[in-house]
């Protein structure tokens, strides 16, 4: 039980998936992402066969890294994937890429976590330090994504872009998994590598845009805008498209975050991370006056202060922003849209809904003309 606490505490950490094998080579416990690919029994039985105590290392020019050791009657290994399998079988870029001195570290914090012992690698492993040279050559830009774009995938832009304008990294990576699950970035030219740049500086323009609303100085989000997208176009290959981009959507989160915590007092913006974060289930102002370790009143009175309103009208601004965003974007019922936002009955929802736009939500919907 131990090892599968720490598997999952280092999935959750890492991205990267872990799969436990027990003394029959069967699979007895797996926590990788969802879009990332299953490991196949071929490959998997191939690895575990000489299997042992030592870590050892597998480079696949075509699907990244795989680690390997036994720890007692558990066989574990662990996936740096360079790529996920899409619906034809072919592979696109939608999982984190691993470059292999990272990857070595962090099996090292594992290992050390299950064993209390440093792991040795041989040397050979360890002169293994130029990733790129062993990745796959540019896949045909047809197969590149194949998905069309959609509400849904619209919908998953827009919340993934409120991570960025609340300067929230927690809530932006969770959306951006599944604004990469949608599959909307589309094919922006006939050159895979032409196509992939096009798809970042579309990207870092909706990212500067969501910056500058959530209070980055726009000069500052233009500079930071013209630096990514100048540092793009200098390179000659982009292996991950979905991980690049997300690494300057995090880029932009955090100058945010920054802004925010240097304008508004700390307790404040803890106030707001944690409505951001607890958006579904937050209940009252008690528990969130616990989580930020403040009285009530005197948070009360602060974040009014601060920000002009009260910590409920923020709350209540944040559910119907998405509210609007689910009734928009997507078919769901408008019971199961006020269940998903925490709300106890479809009416409360109208309620509150019409108050804060003046329509009830099915006049909302029926207005937009969708």
């Amino acid at each position: 039980m131990e090892i599968e606490k720490i598997s999952q505490w280092f999935h959750e950490a890492t991205n990267l998936s872990v799969f436990l094998y027990d003394d029959s080579n069967h699979l007895s416990k797996v926590f990788k992402m969802t879009v990332a690919p299953n490991l196949s029994e071929r490959l998997s039985n191939k690895i575990l066969k000489d299997i042992n105590s030592k870590i050892t290392i597998n480079l696949f020019a075509q699907i990244g890294s795989i680690a390997s050791f036994r720890l007692e009657k558990t066989k574990v290994l662990i996936w740096a994937t360079s790529t996920a399998i899409n619906g034809n079988g072919a592979y696109a870029d939608k999982v984190p890429l691993t470059d292999f001195n990272t990857f070595q570290a962090q099996l090292k914090i594992f290992y050390f976590a299950l064993t209390k012992s440093e792991p040795i690698f041989t040397q050979q492993q360890l002169d293994l330090n130029d990733y790129g040279l062993l990745d796959r050559p540019n896949q045909r830009v047809e197969s590149f994504n194949a998905n069309k774009p959609s509400h849904n995938g619209y919908l998953a832009e827009q919340q993934m872009l409120l991570g960025v304008e609340h300067g929230n990294l927690k809530e932006f990576n969770k959306n951006y998994i599944a604004f990469m699950d949608k599959g909307n970035f589309g094919i922006l030219a006939s050159s895979d590598l032409r196509s992939k740049k096009n798809i970042t500086v579309a990207a870092t323009t909706l990212f500067t845009r969501a910056a500058i609303r959530g209070g980055m100085y726009a000069e500052s989000a233009y500079e930071l805008s013209d630096e990514c997208i100048k540092k793009t176009e200098l390179k000659q290959n982009i292996t991950n498209i979905y991980e690049y981009t997300r690494t300057i959507g995090e880029r932009f989160a955090r100058n945010v975050a920054l802004v925010k915590r240097n304008n508004i007092p700390s307790l404040v913006y803890r106030t707001q991370e944690y409505i951001y974060d607890n958006l579904t289930v937050v209940k009252n102002i008690d528990e969130i006056a616990q989580s930020v370790g403040s009285s009530k009143s005197y948070l009360m009175h602060l974040f009014k202060k601060t920000t002009g309103i009260s910590i409920i009208e923020f709350l209540t601004s944040q559910k119907i922003l998405s509210a609007k965003q689910l009734l928009l974007f997507t078919q769901l019922p408008i019971r199961e849209i006020s269940d998903t936002l925490g709300y106890e009955n479809p009416s409360q929802l109208s309620r509150v809904f019409k108050s804060t736009t003046g329509q009830t939500p099915s006049q909302f919907r029926k207005n937009q003309d969708l």
